[in-house]
């Protein structure tokens, strides 16, 4: 699902679920994320499976990369059996002069050694760059194709660490991957090779690996209790950083920029412990395979290979050839134990990548969904029921009609459902029985794009984008002329303050547009929603947070915006109200009076009249025990429906 109509942009994606956050709902529980901490193995096929698709468009690198590594693992192996057998051949023939063929074919192999090293390294990063290229590029499109109760049910700091830390982390998966595979093929040589040389001394020297393996079962335990607690902090100071940041102006307004500096200092330390204390557990295995390897050359080789000399049940140049592959065999051992807290950090990022990858959108076209034509602007709700969660109804039993071109008021106590009616027209979500339809067409019948494309939503809470104002203007029109631009701003009012700025048009807003007043910020707002020319608009309490000078001028283009289109206002302000053609009261979810305003005030004891009496001083003492005892209010907090 993309990110919203032509007016709503984020705001009016995130503004049209609001309504969810009013039903006692747990948001906690809804996450459709596992934990965190969640740890994976060293090695998960899927992830690899699923990994080789974003490697397969760059195979040709990939396949170059193996190649090296294969050529490099072939010249490890081969040096030290190169060496021994020129010094053999040169001794047992007498032809010392001959060794300076050994040193030419030795000369090679290290040629070949440092080349295959060489293209290793470029190779590898050229493959892990475009893999994260495109996990990147792949999450930042599938998560604009989601539904918005995901993002009201998940928190922000959770998605952006999945977004970076856990996409940088999987990106190394392949590196990983290949390095491993070339320290376990220098492994597998270098013990076939010891075997053949002399089995006897070659069970002696790997007899300390049982202990290398229990050393490392354990110390996993360990590192594990580590990796799970970087994960939660590394989630807890994304989330504090996103929190703080997009709540500046209230964090300032309250001066509590040294408690929260405070709180961050404690979560960030615990980031910073918890990175140390991984490095101390990392540090502490290095030396002790270090230790392994003294052992398995000191008493393997130095110890056991000499009596066996001595005793003449050894060669001298065997003995040699295993002090040369004692070294080489513990490298890849020393490798891989260090590799193996980070393939599981890379799996586990992986297992969390592609879990929000799969998280399927709420909304979806059906496969036969057809392109809406061109709409007059009819809407109808039939018998519609809407639940967020099961068995919990927002809305119930709807049934309303409006005409085309009908202007249309929504009003009602907090959590009456307006918002999650609005909501339902833009297919934000889709009705759970009954059925909503634009001229005639159930818009689950049609794609989402060719509904909403001929809509447009504002919301109370403006949300402009980085960039000029013309860009925010035609921000979903992009073939939007310079003219159609203009002729939007001037008809909502906008066009006199946005040539008073120092580049008109082409003055750069800050991010959020924080660089404007929130009445101009809305005009701009309304100006994006209009440029369009949808058939459909919706106002979602546009003008709630507004001046009053701001909200005449509004009015006074709304007349002109609103005339010969349907449109849908949710507002409290009796201006607002009293002019549109008809209004719905809606009551605990259900719709229970529509009518014009003069008709909704004939209906004594009426709830449009007893909410009108409360709001505009007409009630008695009576009504007014009786609105605070829970009668509605036409006046909801701002946020809430």
């Amino acid at each position: 699902m993309r990110a919203s109509g032509p007016g709503g942009g984020v705001g009016g994606m995130m503004g049209g679920m609001r309504g969810m956050g009013a039903h006692g709902m747990n948001v906690a529980n809804m996450d459709s994320l596992t934990d965190e901490t969640i740890v994976g193995a060293a090695y998960d096929h899927k992830v690899v499976v699923r990994l080789m698709t974003y490697i397969w468009p760059y195979k040709k690198d990939a396949f170059i990369s193996v190649l090296a590594v294969l050529l490099y693992t072939l010249g490890n192996v081969a040096v030290p059996l190169l060496v021994l057998k020129g010094i053999v051949w040169a001794v047992d023939t007498g032809d010392v002069s001959r060794l300076h063929i050994i040193g030419v074919l030795f000369a090679g192999v290290t040629v070949l050694h440092f080349g295959a090293n060489f293209v290793q390294f470029v190779y590898m990063p050229k493959v892990g760059q475009g893999i994260l290229y495109s996990l990147r590029t792949g999450m930042f499109n599938h998560l604009q194709e989601l539904s918005p109760s995901f993002f009201h049910r998940t928190p922000v700091g959770r998605i952006m660490s999945r977004s970076q830390s856990d996409v940088l982390q999987l990106q190394e998966t392949f590196e990983l991957i290949v390095q491993s595979l070339s320290d376990m093929l220098s492994l597998v040589g270098i013990v076939a090779i010891m075997l053949w040389i002399d089995w006897r001394l070659a069970l002696i020297s790997m007899s300390i690996l049982p202990v290398l393996f229990f050393v490392l079962g354990y110390w996993q335990r360990f590192a594990r209790h580590s990796f799970m607690r970087i994960r939660r902090a590394i989630a807890m100071v994304n989330g504090e950083y996103n929190q703080n940041i997009t709540g500046v102006r209230v964090v300032e307004s309250f001066n509590r920029q040294d408690a929260n500096m405070e709180h961050f200092d404690d979560l960030n330390s615990e980031h910073l412990n918890a990175n140390l204390e991984a490095s101390r557990y990392s540090g502490a295995l290095q030396p002790f395979v270090e230790v392994l390897m003294g052992v398995g050359m000191g008493f393997g080789v130095v110890l056991v290979g000499g009596i066996m000399f001595k005793g003449g049940n050894l060669e001298w140049a065997v003995l040699l050839a295993f002090a040369l592959y004692i070294q080489r065999f513990f490298e890849p051992v020393r490798h891989l134990t260090m590799q193996y807290s980070q393939l599981q950090r890379a799996m586990a990022a992986g297992v969390r990548i592609f879990e929000v990858l799969d998280l399927k959108p709420e909304v979806v076209d059906k496969p036969d969904a057809i392109e809406l034509p061109e709409i007059q602007g009819e809407i109808k709700f039939e018998d519609v029921n809407f639940q967020y969660v099961t068995d919990v109804d927002v809305l119930k039993e709807v049934n309303l009609h409006i005409k085309p071109g009908e202007n249309v008021a929504l009003v009602g106590s907090t959590g009456a459902g307006k918002s999650t009616l609005v909501t339902l027209i833009h297919r934000f979500a889709d009705v759970t029985t009954g059925r909503i339809t634009v001229d005639g067409h159930d818009i689950r019948d049609v794609t989402r794009h060719s509904l909403v494309s001929q809509m447009s939503m504002v919301l109370q809470e403006p949300y402009l984008f980085s960039g000029t104002v013309a860009s925010n203007i035609r921000y979903n029109y992009e073939h939007a002329s310079d003219d159609d631009v203009v002729a939007a701003a001037k008809i909502v009012g906008a066009h006199d303050f946005i040539m008073e700025l120092d580049q008109g048009y082409d003055s750069v807003l800050a991010e959020r547009g924080i660089n404007l007043s929130l009445g101009q910020r809305q005009l701009l707002s309304f100006a994006r929603a209009v440029v369009g020319n949808p058939r459909v608009i919706i106002l979602d309490e546009a003008t709630a947070s507004i001046d009053t000078h701001t909200e005449v001028l509004i009015q006074r283009a709304l007349q002109k915006v609103l005339a010969g289109r349907t449109s849908i206002v949710i507002a409290h302000r009796l201006s607002t109200i009293r002019n549109a053609d008809k209004i719905v009261v809606l009551d605990q979810g259900r719709l229970v009076e529509q009518g014009n305003h003069e008709e909704l005030l004939a209906k004594k004891g009426g709830v449009y009249a007893r909410l009108y009496a409360v709001n505009y001083g007409l009630a008695t003492d009576d009504d007014d025990e009786q609105s605070l005892q829970g009668e509605p209010s036409l006046a909801p907090a701002p946020g809430d429906d």
